[in-house]
């Protein structure tokens, strides 16, 4: 396709990684990275609040993972399936060891000062889940 479309990367300039991206967000082609992600914006909105997550990765597993919270096992669950294993950066086409692409995706989150998707510079998309957020609120204490 590159040769198709005549992109020559070697003539591309380097461009400087986008900041604005929390580590959550950077996170999600990992297996249970965006559950984590969730879990995380949840924790800063209510901190008491108790999230339980379940993930799979690898089809079988998700299809494991499916049939037993139709089964029961995983009511009020929050549940992420990822077809490839260790996540979409173990995706189709990957060349590298799992591990390898995973730790790759963990050095760029720590490039990023925003930790949690609520602490990013996306003002308003942060106001649109704080009002949603404040829709579903669950009852004070």
């Amino acid at each position: 396709m590159f040769e198709a479309k005549e992109i020559d990367f070697s003539a591309l300039e380097e461009q400087p990684l986008p900041q604005e991206a929390s580590a959550d967000g950077r996170g999600f082609a990992v297996s249970g990275g965006v559950a984590g992600a969730v879990v995380n914006c949840i924790k800063e909105l209510y901190p008491k609040l108790e999230v339980k997550t379940e993930s799979a990765e690898g089809l079988e597993n998700c299809r494991k993972l499916l049939s037993l919270a139709k089964a029961g096992k995983y009511n009020g669950y929050l549940l992420e399936g990822m077809a490839c294993p260790g996540g979409c950066v173990a995706g189709a086409g990957t060349r590298q060891p799992i591990a390898k692409s995973a730790a790759s995706v963990g050095q760029i989150k720590k490039q990023t000062t925003a930790k949690v998707a609520l602490q990013n510079s996306y003002k308003e998309l942060l106001e649109d889940l704080e009002e949603r957020a404040q829709l579903v609120a669950p009852p004070s204490d």
